[in-house]
């Protein structure tokens, strides 16, 4: 199963145009938004880091691993928010590593008032990267090591990229869009052998998001907040099928949430988080699948910890 993923790879890249080059699909889309849409940058009122780590069909070798380290943050009495974030991304013998600045402009149409209105805001996003692409055709293990049907390629790319989003946040809906990779660049690969120069390229994906926060208990009788929250994602790339995700969360006063769902491609998930002293979480998700085409491809399992700061670092004494 293995050399046939990784040969399909190689084949694709070396003798056409790959025409879909998918981004990391996180299952705890929620708190991994930030990496989708630029729009979110600062909206949390918040300096918010993130640390977070996915792997992908466990029962194949050299299967997707992705790594983030995000941080972002708004600007005190300004309306906006920076952030930036560092992404490590492998699949077999193609990698990829970016860093990504983001900006956020907000627009405020109620603010929070104790008692009276919730803060209303709506945000518009862009963000810039630098993303070096590598190929490694070495690293392939054949049945016929000999085949001179495979190009093997070995290099590096480096090339610029771009974001653009849109994001509305209310105390009871979120609800954003946006388009990564907006640039839509070819990253050129060259055959050894024939000095032909193929192309990976960088499709726009489109993906929307929304979330519903019912108030499980209004009245408060024991002064804790429950929430049930289905929410609901798509991703789209070009000349590729939607892809839907549908998640059900059950929120207990932002302490804890347990939830599951479902990803159009016959995938079943769970997810669980904790919050301590309001700073520190840790959140973990499991996605198995139901469609015995694609159980010997193994389990999805992601992990993401994330720590809040106070509401503006640079905030003057």
């Amino acid at each position: 199963m293995n050399t046939k993923l990784l040969l399909l790879l190689v084949l694709l890249v070396a003798g056409f145009s790959l025409k879909a080059q998918q981004l990391a699909d996180f299952t705890l889309a929620r708190e991994s938004a930030f990496i989708y849409n630029p729009a979110i940058t600062g909206t949390e009122e918040k300096n918010v880091f993130l640390l977070s780590g996915r792997k992908v069909w466990t029962k194949i070798k050299g299967s997707p691993t992705t790594i983030n380290l995000a941080y972002h943050m708004p600007i005190e009495n300004k309306n906006i928010g920076i952030g930036a974030y560092f992404i490590n991304d492998f699949t077999g013998p193609t990698s990829f590593t970016g860093v990504n600045l983001s900006f956020a402009y907000h627009i405020v149409f109620r603010e929070y008032n104790p008692g009276v209105s919730e803060r209303q805001i709506l945000s518009f996003g862009l963000s810039l990267s630098g993303i070096q692409y590598r190929i490694n055709g070495s690293g392939l293990k054949l049945d016929q090591p000999d085949d001179n049907a495979i190009f093997v390629y070995r290099g590096s790319q480096f090339y610029p990229d771009a974001a653009f989003g849109v994001f509305y946040k209310s105390k009871k809906v979120e609800a954003g869009l946006s388009i990564p990779q907006l640039l839509h660049l070819d990253v050129p690969v060259n055959a050894r052998q024939t000095g032909e120069q193929s192309s990976l390229r960088k499709m726009q994906h489109y993906n929307a998001y929304f979330t519903y926060k019912f108030d499980l208990n209004p009245k408060r009788m024991n002064n804790r907040k429950h929430y049930l929250e289905p929410s609901v994602n798509i991703h789209y790339v070009i000349n590729a099928p939607f892809q839907g995700l549908a998640t059900l969360r059950y929120n207990y006063d932002n302490i804890f949430f347990t939830e599951v769902g479902y990803r159009s491609l016959s995938t079943i998930f769970l997810g669980a988080g904790f919050t301590i002293s309001k700073q520190f979480s840790f959140a973990y998700a499991y996605d198995f699948n139901v469609n015995n085409v694609r159980t010997d491809l193994g389990s999805v399992h992601e992990i993401q910890l994330k720590y809040v700061f106070d509401k503006y670092t640079f905030k003057k004494r």
